[in-house]
Parts: C-alpha cells; structure tokens; sequence
C-alpha cells in the first residue's frame, strides 16, 4: 500500500480552497452544455441517482470528499508513469469532470432499468449469502473461495456496475468542453480510474458499500 503523502494532501487543499471549494463544484454544473431543465433537475435532486465515485451529495457537503478523491486520484493515475500535476487547473478539470460524471448518470435513458436490474442482483446475492451461511463479517472470503453461485451473483454486480459507470463517463464526454487535449488527457484517466474501482474485492466490503449489513441485522434481530 502506498504511504500517505502529506504534501500533496495539503497542496490539493490549498488550491480547492483557494477555487472557492464548494463554489468551484457550483460552477461546474453551470457550465455544462445541458439543458436549463436538467440543470434544474439536478439542483433540486443532487443526490440521484448517482454512483459513488464519489456521491455528489457527499462531495457537495463535504470538503473532505472531494480532497480525498483528488488524492486518491492524483496517486493512481502517477504510480502509472502517468505525470499529471497538481495545480489550480488540474483541480479545477477534476471538479467539472466529476460534476460532468455524476449528470451523465442522470442523462443516461436506461439507468432505471440499470437500478432494476441492480436491485434484482442484490436480491440474489443476499439468497446465496443466506443459503451458503456465509459470514458477512469475515474479511477472507473473495472470488477464490466462495461457491461458485455466489461468485456469478458478485460478477453480475460488477458488470452492472461498469456499464453504467462507461455510460456515465460516456455522456459526461458529450456534455463538457475540453479547453486543451491534456485536459482530455486527464478526463480519460479520471474515467479509467473510475472502473479500475470495481474489481471483485471481498465479500465483507460488498456488502457494506452496498448497505447489504442492514438486511442481516435486521434478519439478526426478527430471528
């Protein structure tokens, strides 16, 4: 795991704050090339639909989750012989590609269907947890020692999950403009990064970014 580098936490700080923070986000919806009603739309619902890279209502409450999805995604795209450098621009770039992203969410036709089918995927994963008795706190079970039921149920949750992550970023591609091809250069990187997000993982962080604990501590406590 790459050590924390105080440093470049505190020089994206610096140059969020001094874009405005939250203002800077603002603008970037304003500045989209959509229409006034989807403006609308979205001003008075930020939180749908909306994935969680990161959620837009946590990025437009908290200073903090937009800082840590900056460094996050500064350490990614570098440990790749990729050099994209802090500055004013570079975090200005992020905030309207990570507005861009999220309204790409909602311009995109089928993300309800998406949400339908989401919905239905999780229903099956929470049967085979039940019905292989697995321990839902337990950090060892991933995608080389669970029943292979199990495992297709994990996949299809990914695969829903991509496909309307590439159709976000797809979207959010028609609707922004690129002031220079390294500001192009830095969306691509930021959407590779966005599904580099949703490998297999282990069954005890799926079920907690996916609020599955719930359900069982409800089921824990009506048993």
């Amino acid at each position: 795991m790459t050590s924390f580098d105080s440093n470049r936490y505190r020089k994206i700080a610096f140059y969020y704050k001094d874009l405005g923070e939250k203002k800077l986000l603002k603008r970037s919806v304003s500045n989209l090339n959509i229409d006034k009603r989807v403006f609308l739309y979205y001003s008075k619902y930020s939180n749908v639909p909306i994935c969680a890279l990161p959620r837009i209502k946590f990025v437009l409450s908290s200073r903090s989750g937009f800082l840590s999805f900056c460094y996050n995604f500064f350490t990614f795209v570098n440990s790749n012989e990729n050099c994209i450098i802090i500055s004013p621009s570079s975090i200005s770039s992020i905030a309207k590609f990570v507005i861009s992203h999220e309204v790409g969410h909602i311009l995109d036709p089928d993300i309800y269907k998406s949400k339908e089918e989401y919905t239905l995927i999780l229903s099956n994963l929470i049967d085979k947890l039940v019905e292989y008795n697995i321990d839902i706190d337990t950090n060892d079970f991933h995608k080389g020692n669970i029943p292979i039921e199990l495992e297709s149920c994990v996949i299809d949750l990914k695969k829903n999950l991509i496909n309307r992550e590439s159709k976000a970023w797809d979207i959010a591609k028609t609707i922004v403009n690129f002031e220079n091809p390294k500001e192009e250069f830095l969306f691509n990187k930021m959407k590779e990064y966005a599904l580099a997000t949703y490998n297999f993982g282990n069954l005890k962080n799926i079920v907690k970014e996916h609020h599955l604990d719930i359900f069982f501590k409800r089921r824990q406590y009506s048993a």
